[in-house]
């Protein structure tokens, strides 16, 4: 009998440790899909407040969720520091069209696209060996 309840309890074990590390990977890829919701929104007109919050939420979590490797971390607080460069020129570059002043926001948000870009491609290879588990 005490064997029987032995193998119940490894086996009850081996079952939580399968759902934390399910539970991290559900985290861990939704720090991703909000850094890809967040990016693609930033592509439209305008990002709206719920996922700008949730990238924000993602961002904050990534230090936790990712502790062995504070680099992404450091990656999401700088895609989300940049990103203003982008919203800033959306939401003033009307006021001061026809002036150099919009010719140089516009270069700058469209530089700081192609580089949001890349960084999402480097932002996979760093989560990869969280998620290729």
């Amino acid at each position: 009998m005490a064997a029987f309840l032995a193998y119940i309890a490894y086996q009850q074990m081996a079952i939580n440790k399968r759902k934390l590390n399910l539970d991290l990977y559900n985290k861990r890829f939704s720090v991703y899909t909000d850094t890809l919701r967040f990016y693609q929104e930033l592509v439209d007109e305008k990002v709206s407040q719920e996922t700008h919050r949730s990238f924000i939420a993602s961002k904050e979590a990534s230090r936790f969720l990712f502790s062995e490797d504070s680099s992404i971390f450091e990656l999401l607080d700088l895609m989300h520091s940049e990103s203003f460069k982008i919203t800033g020129f959306k939401q003033h570059g009307k006021e001061i069209s026809g002036t150099p002043e919009f010719v140089e926001g516009f270069k700058i948000s469209q530089e700081t696209f192609f580089w949001f870009g890349k960084q999402l491609t480097e932002l996979k290879n760093k989560m990869s060996p969280y998620l290729n588990q």
